[in-house]
């Protein structure tokens, strides 16, 4: 069994281990090669190289990574897919050992892949991007510095040094307008200090400027990622789009939304098609722009299916999730299965994959507008019944629950209208608080039944089916004004996504937008809910179903001593937890659980020397990571310990908790015995 009193084990992984680790931050094709670094082993001396001189005279620069550095006369260079390297001389430009001689690193990575790999934060925030680069140092085993605030080329970023018995060096990044820039300058510890102003001549006269694309260049009417803003007031999310960007990354028109059971989000748009995102934002593909003439409205049937209103050519049309077309079907005309010349804008699918769509039409006997619901069979397209309307009603948009019950956006109506299957009003539903009603722009439904309404003139509402107001985000900006970051002007179309999280669009002239809300709530009216249940009652629980560790004791406090629920009492050194090979290394744990979760929480149980968790993330179904807690390792005076760890609805599905065990101080085994993941399913 682990014994406290076990030496310490000082042996560290080489400088090489951040080049590979690195790997992991952005794409291959932009990240940091594996070029081998190997520190020479620590010996009682070594002797230290003369500083070169600092005579920077020459130049390279390059295109692709968007950077120049200058450098002495006669050193080499390497560059390779946006990354340069450079030395005193071309044994140590190859050498796989750290010696006297100071070797550079340079890489450049877009933001849109920083941001599509890590989220809106990473290629906002240059904290968020040093921590990211940070890691793979850290958990090869090496002390990152205290971070310095410094400023290249007017570029604002951070720098830190870092150090191994083995080597020892410097790391800066940098987030330029279009890339996010690393620098690592490494030699043997005994000659770095030496070295050290050469590194920071060197690195003081780069110059940043916006890379020339290698590639083909994007058609100018392609689709490319949207501007991402994530700063804004309480329950602002992120948003996609505005007044600015790429050509091909602004909307013409946001229109009708959707959403899948992992959070992907689909927007109709009048010159794309539709538009694939992440839960982040990140864009993933776009299509119908050939099959369509012009998109308003889309939506997802039970088996993953895609329907869209394609109002330019009067017609529904069918996708698979990947894009592909399957069918479509529709035409102007007066017998019951086609459309009037304005229709369809809105649709739904209903539980049984039929298709309801909005008609609208003139009434030629006085001139007034008639609505009424066309119903289709959503394998075929065949039709199925029209159902009237109460004569009054003027739509904007509509949702169908389980029980096929439709309900209305009326936007001049000052409400939201039920309607039972054969259209018969059953209920209307507003704000008590809004005397001339709600400006109902557009509506859906989430699972339990809510409806969510997108108004035209009190922001974002949510109702209980029952018509209690529950909770309310964004606000309306001012006429004429462009809004800002969780307000909007026209919201036209809202979708209730996973994560407790609310999608609107939204038009405004130049401006063309779609914002994630996640919604305040009253309290008082969130316990009396009826279809929301408290927020314990909807949580899952579950404990680790796998896991994998960078080590283990024996067999016998191996990894599955993490799995399942707690089964140590007490605090007490058990073989029924795990615990490391080593008692004062760095570790890791990768534990898995068998249903995919909007995660909320993580509570890890620590029954040995528990307070050494310094880092815990979050696994999706894709396989990225994302952190959620970050602490410093010290023994904790409470043991046994549960680490609870809580924080907002993830934005996409989580399957798996990665925990970082730092118990380099001294820790004698921290034992693990159990992990619990929390989340909305």
């Amino acid at each position: 069994m682990p014994l406290q009193d076990s030496p310490y084990n000082d042996t560290m992984p080489n400088l090489r281990n951040i080049l590979i680790a690195l790997l992991g931050v952005v794409p291959a094709a932009c990240s940091l090669p594996a070029t081998p670094f190997t520190p020479a082993p620590p010996t009682p001396t070594v002797a230290v190289a003369t500083p070169t001189p600092i005579d920077l005279a020459e130049t390279f620069e390059s295109v692709a990574g968007g950077f120049s550095v200058q450098y002495p006369q006669g050193w080499a260079t390497r560059e390779l897919s946006g990354t340069l390297r450079l030395a005193p001389s071309a044994a140590a430009l190859e050498s796989e050992a750290t010696g006297a001689e100071l070797v550079i690193q340079i890489d450049a990575t877009p933001l849109s892949a920083v941001i599509a790999q890590h989220g809106p934060s990473a290629g906002a925030n240059v904290a968020t991007f040093f921590e990211i680069s940070s890691a793979g140092p850290l958990e090869a085993g090496y002390t990152i510095g205290a971070t310095e605030t410094i400023r290249i080329d007017g570029v604002a970023g951070l720098a830190a040094d870092l150090d191994a018995p083995g080597g020892a060096g410097r790391m800066i990044v940098l987030l330029a307008p279009s890339q996010a820039v690393r620098v690592l300058g490494q030699a043997e510890p005994a000659a770095w200090q030496a070295q050290r102003p050469l590194f920071e001549a060197i690195t003081a006269s780069m110059r940043l400027f916006e890379p020339t694309p290698v590639a083909t260049p994007t058609p100018l009417d392609q689709a490319v990622q949207p501007p991402i803003v994530t700063t804004g007031p309480p329950g602002f999310v992120l948003r996609l789009g505005g007044d600015r960007g790429p050509r091909g990354g602004r909307f013409t028109s946001a229109r009708g939304l959707a959403a899948a059971p992992d959070g992907t989000i689909y927007l109709a748009e009048s010159s794309q098609g539709v538009w694939v995102f992440a839960p982040g934002g990140a864009l993933q593909m776009a299509f119908g722009k050939d099959d369509l003439l012009d998109a308003y409205d889309v939506a997802r049937g039970p088996d993953g299916d895609l329907f869209v209103a394609d109002y330019g050519r009067n017609a529904i049309v069918r996708f698979t999730p990947d894009g592909d077309l399957v069918r479509s079907w529709g035409s102007t005309g007066d017998a019951p299965e086609q459309f009037g010349l304005s229709s369809p804008q809105r649709i739904a699918v209903g539980a049984d994959g039929s298709v309801y769509a909005i008609d609208s039409r003139i009434d030629a006997a006085d001139n007034r507008v008639v609505s009424s619901i066309v119903r289709f069979d959503g394998a075929d397209g065949s039709f199925i019944e029209r159902i009237e309307l109460p004569p009054a009603a003027a739509p904007n948009d509509l949702a169908v629950d389980t029980r096929g019950n439709i309900y209305l956006a009326e936007t001049f109506g000052g409400a939201v209208v039920k309607l039972d299957p054969a259209g018969e009003e059953i209920a209307r539903l507003s704000d008590p608080a809004a005397a001339e009603g709600i400006a109902a722009g557009a509506i859906d439904l989430d699972a339990r039944g809510n409806i969510y309404v997108a108004t035209w003139n009190e922001g974002v509402l949510k109702f209980s089916p029952s018509g209690l107001l529950l909770a309310s985000g964004g606000t309306i900006a001012a006429p004429g004004v462009t809004p800002q970051p969780g307000e909007f002007s026209l919201p036209n179309g809202i979708v209730a996504a996973p994560g407790n999280v609310a999608w609107v669009s939204d038009n405004s002239g130049e401006y063309s937008a779609i914002t994630a809300l996640r919604l305040v709530g009253d309290a008082d009216a969130l316990a009396t809910a009826e279809a929301t249940p408290p927020p314990e009652e909807a949580l899952v629980r579950q404990w680790a179903a796998a896991v994998e560790a960078s080590s283990a004791y024996d067999d016998s406090y191996g990894p599955d001593g993490a799995t399942g629920p707690p089964d140590v009492e007490g605090c007490r050194d058990s073989a029924d937890a795990w615990a490391s090979a080593d008692p004062n290394g760095l570790e890791t744990l990768e534990l898995t659980f068998e249903t995919p979760v909007f995660a909320m929480g993580v509570n890890i149980h620590q029954n040995h020397r528990p307070g050494f968790i310094s880092r815990v993330e979050v696994i999706d179904e894709d396989g990225q990571a994302t952190r959620v807690y970050i602490g410093r390792p010290a023994l904790s005076a409470t043991c046994p310990d549960v680490l609870e760890i809580t924080f907002g609805p993830t934005l996409r599905r989580i399957v798996g908790v990665r925990l970082t065990i730092d118990q380099r101080s001294g820790a004698n085994w921290n034992e693990i015995d159990a992990v619990e993941l929390l989340g909305i399913p």
